[in-house]
């Protein structure tokens, strides 16, 4: 790989090919275009360059995914669905059902059944 342009990607560009289902060889070359398109808009080096940058990656990644996902005839999003259930804490499970249990303890505890007489 290219070294250079491998030591300036972001750090977040692991984390964004995750997110958007592609491969990290992909997001480093859709970061290297990002990078030459921004290159023809700002002086290299500056911040307004690497903002193109960044913003340019970041349509990029979208419209990849967006494109990964019209290959797959409509199962890639529900795969992605459910890789990402099965990856949520159990704590937040144990949360979800004890709520109903709490909210009944909570309504029961201020509820008196009327007296009859």
């Amino acid at each position: 790989m290219n070294e250079p342009i491998l030591a300036k990607a972001p750090m977040i560009l692991p984390w964004l090919a995750h997110k958007a289902g592609i491969g990290d060889r992909r997001a480093l070359t859709l970061w290297q275009a990002a990078l030459r398109h921004a290159a023809h808009a700002h002086a290299a080096e500056t911040s307004d360059y690497w903002q193109a940058a960044m913003a340019r990656l970041l349509e990029l990644i979208a419209a990849e995914s967006r494109r990964e996902d019209a290959e797959s005839f409509g199962w890639r999003p529900w795969a992605r669905s459910l890789a990402d259930v099965w990856t949520v804490r159990m704590d937040i499970f144990d949360e979800i059902a004890l709520a109903p249990i709490r909210a009944w303890r909570i309504l029961g505890q201020n509820f008196r059944p009327p007296l009859i007489h």
